[in-house]
């Protein structure tokens, strides 16, 4: 509250220093200037005059005249020097205390008002968004920073001890001198400490310029010891693996029951990712805490106890009576709580995973303490859910071409699952995001096609959990469901409106394909930019902090799913990229010489096309409608400085009218290429040039980045599962045949391994307790109490999740069944106290949901309850000895893919566990079959294979199988290939057949060759 009354102050001041001053002397002495230009005789009579009063006067308001000028001059290149944020040019001579005064004034309106942002150039070409306070108005890009709290170190470098703090937004020298040296007016010795000191950015504080401070400069407080805060300073401290809130008091306060100084201090700091500390058992590695100076914590901690020890039996009492007047349907619930809380200790618990204030909590670390100790840092703390969602995408998909051409026994390595940690980042994901938006863009383009319009030049979008909003570079009309706003360049979709179906898209190419994401702005909305409109995008940053974000543009952009086609090369970025993703979009160079002559000779080529299509851009070229080419934009990524010559051709290139499809992200400090960059101050703050969005960068350090290749990597190999790989050796025989040699056909041998009786008969299911199928689409069979049909969706998850997941902490809990949200207080133990009445007890009164048990409050069922997937594993175990009935019986609870019809926002939890039983269920189908491939029992091996490709559909090993056991019968064999080709056919990529595969269709009298 204070800085902004001082800001008002400062512009009422400002505001009389430029208009009072001409208005008084014009007032009091009247216009200055003659009519005319004064003779010699009027210049000797002014000078031989005895009214010296008058000549006097005369002076004096001439120099007013004067002093006024250059204080306007002062204000007028002291705004012009913030909008661009720049430093200010020393003007000469006397001007400097106006310049000085101007620059006082103007930090302090600045200050108070969020600004430096807030003076940012604003054409009408680029206008900056407007506030959305109702929907028709157009909503407001953000430009609000994020605060950094003073942190006190000793400053060695200047050979001292005094207290070095870091600038927050919004500070000046004038505050700064009055928070630490008492006086306002002693900010001149702050300056002089402070003169020619190298700051992160590059830049120095000068003196004379003492407007110019930038978050995140360290400033040293002359005559202030590091070692003799005032009482109400607190130290801030990095939560490190082990670390809890007793421990940390214990370590810096001399006592363990003091946490909670330590927790009420630390709320309010946002941490890595956007989370708050809302919990004192609940902290993360990297997150930063304040420990309250030991003699302002000492008198709280005693007036603390002194509170505690008369309240306590008043609190007893409290919760007595509110026991009592609990209702009988919460009761459960408040047993829950008792329970967990009489397990729980009274100090706070060990590091454990963060409940989010308004995102997704980070998952359980299963990192090692070792592997702690070497790295602080918060998985996946900048990544947001555009990225998590694109990153989980490209490695599903590799994974899924990789299972369904792997051969039985052997199995896709954990490093490419367990290393992503990717439950936590499913956490993070939105599973909708990457479709929703794809479609919404194609929707634009086919409605503005059939409408025989052209589509706005977009310069960013942002998404919002209500809409996603476009801001295109200027006005331009959108049809339904697209929402005008007060400014006819801003479009809002809602996310829940009607979008184009499949078919009208299906040939649509995508209108945006250089869309990417570059962070979040303050409310936590997406922001994302096109580059192919920008051109050229500088990050502005230290080495250290411009590789990470660096990265995630690359990674974003190379596993986009809204892009169609897309090149992209890197220099001195992710050059392991190029052989771990394998998709042919991004190559690696090592040096920009490399590139710039293709570019050039691209720019020529790509010129003269457009100028004889009458395109002023690529962009534009492919969105028309006689388009015959996609113009598949290239983005060039640099991450080394440049020279002279490779700024002046890159510059041509980007520059170029008509505009090709080319765009260059460059984090050479030294070099724009265009007029949008982004100045990072760390790798929570950020800023966006020229519009002045503050936002958190989105980023990926050394250990995110080198978990996305690992994933990426080892989701392309395979591994053998046990000792016993028993068909390897047959199949590697097979697999080196010459291609299209026809293999033995097998004939009915008239006896089988199983009988039909046995193929086709049920498996009997218990009828005395609740069964939990998941081979197939989830069901809860036999619970014996009531339910609400409207919570049989989440009840029947969370009873397959304590199933599956027994004894889960209650962090994980709540984050895997509430991913992306932070749940009530309540939500939870109300949720598992429907589940326990619907599941009902056993006949002598034991509920099938046990209370909470553990220090953690983990939840388990009683043995009664069973699945058929705890049945399918104990067989599938033994494989290769468990008798042909058994396997059957084991196929027979195959009834589909397992957790099928989960839907896009239940079950993310079980993505791993999906993987992991699919592959089990294939194994032991092949299994099978081969078994009866080897007796001639063709019938037993088809329904095997069949049952098998009901949770995989495409798994080539098992139509392999089916090919074998119908190559006897030719019509059969011809209708098994039709029912591939449809297979092949139903997929929206590409699949190219094994060549064994292929060769098995040629096994009959009658070949029937599959269309590829």
């Amino acid at each position: 509250m204070i800085k902004p009354v001082k800001a008002l102050a400062a512009l009422l001041v400002l505001i009389a220093l430029i208009v009072g001053i001409p208005a008084g002397l014009l007032v009091f002495y009247g216009n200055p200037i003659p009519d005319s230009l004064p003779t010699g005789s009027d210049v000797t009579t002014l000078l031989t005059s005895s009214d010296t009063i008058g000549f006097f006067i005369f002076l004096l308001v001439w120099a007013g005249w004067i002093a006024w000028l250059t204080f306007v001059l002062s204000v007028i290149v002291e705004i012009i020097a913030r909008a661009r944020h720049l430093s200010a040019p020393q003007l000469p001579g006397f001007m400097r205390a106006q310049q000085g005064a101007a620059a006082l004034l103007i930090t302090a309106i600045a200050g108070g008002i969020g600004a430096p942002a807030a003076l940012a150039d604003t054409t009408p070409a680029e206008p900056a968004p407007v506030v959305q306070s109702v929907e028709t108005e157009a909503p407001a890009m953000p430009t609000e920073q994020p605060s950094t709290d003073h942190q006190s170190t000793s400053h060695d470098s200047h050979g001292s001890n005094d207290l070095e703090i870091t600038v927050r937004p919004g500070d000046t020298v004038w505050d700064l001198a009055q928070q630490h040296l008492g006086s306002g007016q002693r900010w001149k010795e702050i300056v002089d400490a402070n003169a020619g000191r190298p700051q992160a950015d590059g830049h120095t504080l000068e003196a004379g310029k003492a407007d110019m401070l930038e978050p995140g400069w360290k400033l040293t407080i002359p005559g202030v010891p590091a070692s003799q805060q005032h009482a109400d300073t607190a130290e801030t401290i990095t939560v490190r693996a082990g670390d809890s809130l007793s421990s940390l008091a214990q370590d810096h306060l001399g006592d363990s029951g003091r946490w909670k100084e330590i927790y009420e201090a630390s709320t309010s700091i946002e941490q890595p990712g956007g989370y708050r500390l809302s919990d004192p058992n609940q902290i993360s590695v990297g997150w930063k805490l304040r420990v309250p100076a030991q003699e302002h914590a000492a008198t709280a901690h005693h007036e603390e106890k002194a509170e505690k020890s008369a309240s306590q039996t008043r609190q007893q009492a409290d919760r007595k009576d509110e026991e009592r007047e609990t209702s009988a349907d919460t009761a459960p619930v408040a047993a829950d709580d008792a329970e967990q809380a009489a397990a729980a200790k009274d100090a706070p618990a060990q590091e454990t995973p963060p409940v989010p204030a308004d995102s997704a909590a980070p998952a359980q670390d299963t990192t090692t303490a070792t592997d702690e100790e070497n790295s602080i840092s918060v998985p996946w703390a900048g990544v947001g859910a555009i990225l998590a969602a694109s990153i989980l995408s490209a490695v599903a998909a590799h994974r899924l071409r990789t299972s369904r051409k792997r051969r039985a026994g052997r199995r896709i390595p954990e490093a490419a699952t367990v290393d992503l940690d990717e439950v936590r980042l499913a956490r993070i994901e939105e599973p909708n995001v990457l479709a929703f938006v794809d479609r919404a863009l194609r929707t634009l383009a086919a409605l503005q096609l059939h409408a025989n319009e052209t589509l706005p030049d977009v310069r960013l979008a942002r998404l919002t959990d209500k809409h996603l909003e476009l801001y295109a570079a200027a006005a331009h009309r959108l049809p339904e469901p697209f929402e005008a706003t007060d400014d006819p360049a801003v479009w809002l979709l809602p996310r829940t409106a009607n979008l184009a179906d499949n078919e009208t898209i299906a040939d649509i190419v995508a209108p945006y394909p250089a869309l990417v994401t570059i962070g979040n702005d303050h409310e936590d909305n997406q922001i994302l930019v096109d580059l192919e409109y920008l051109a050229a995008l500088g990050i502005h940053a230290g080495a250290k902090t411009s590789m990470p974000v660096m990265r995630a543009l690359t990674v974003s952009l190379a596993t986009s799913q809204w892009a169609d086609d897309l090149a992209i090369t890197t220099v001195g970025v992710c050059p392991e990229l190029e052989g771990a993703l394998g998709s042919g979009r991004i190559s690696y160079r090592e040096t920009v010489a490399e590139l710039l002559d293709d570019l050039e000779a691209k720019l020529a080529r790509d010129q003269e096309v457009l100028t004889e299509l009458g395109q002023d851009s690529a962009q534009h070229a492919r969105q028309a409608p006689d388009a015959s080419d996609v113009w598949a934009p290239e983005i060039i990524i640099i991450g080394a400085d440049l020279s002279i010559t490779e700024k002046s051709r890159l510059q041509k290139i980007v520059g170029a009218r008509p505009q090709i499809a080319v765009a260059v992200i460059s984090s050479d400090q030294h070099t724009d290429l265009s007029e949008w960059r982004m100045h990072i101050e760390s790798l929570e703050a950020a800023r966006l040039e020229p519009i002045g969005l503050e936002l958190s960068p989105q980023h990926l350090d050394d250990e995110d980045y080198e978990r996305v290749l690992r994933a990426l990597t080892n989701a392309q190999t395979t591994e053998a599962a046990g000792a016993k790989d028993t068909d390897e050796d047959r199949d590697d025989e097979a697999d080196t045949q010459p291609p299209l040699r026809p293999l033995p056909i097998i004939q009915p041998t008239g006896s089988g391994i199983l009988t039909t009786q046995q193929r086709d008969s049920e498996v009997e299911q218990s009828s005395t307790h609740p069964h939990i199928q998941i081979l197939g689409p989830v069901e809860i069979l036999g619970a014996k109490g009531p339910l609400e049909e409207k919570r049989l969706a989440e009840l029947t998850e969370t009873a397959a999740y304590i199933h599956l997941c027994p004894g889960k902490a209650v962090t994980d809990f709540q984050a895997d069944l509430w991913p992306n949200k932070r749940p009530g207080k309540n939500s939870r133990p109300e949720r598992v106290s429907r589940l326990r009445r619907w599941l009902g007890e056993t006949t002598d009164g034991t509920k099938y949901l046990p209370r909470a048990a553990g220090a953690d409050g983990g939840y388990t069922l009683t043995e009664d309850i069973t699945s058929d997937w705890a049945r399918f594993q104990e067989i599938a175990q033994r494989r290769t000895d468990a008798s042909n009935e058994e396997l059957a019986e084991a196929l027979k609870l195959v009834r589909g893919r397992p957790f099928e019809d989960a839907g896009h926002t239940r079950y993310r939890w079980a993505t791993l566990l999906q993987f992991r039983m699919t592959e089990a269920i294939l194994d032991l189908a092949h299994e099978l079959a081969q078994r009866a491939l080897d007796a001639g029992d063709t019938d037993t091996a088809l329904w095997a294979t069949e049952r098998g490709l009901r949770a995989e559909s495409l798994y080539e090993q098992l139509w392999q199988d089916r090919l074998r056991a119908a190559a006897h019968d030719p019509e059969l064999h011809r209708r098994i290939t039709g029912e591939l080709e449809a297979q092949i056919e139903g997929l929206d990529e590409g699949y190219d057949l094994e060549q064994k595969t292929e060769d098995l269709m040629y096994t009959t009298p009658t070949p029937h060759r599959i269309a590829i």
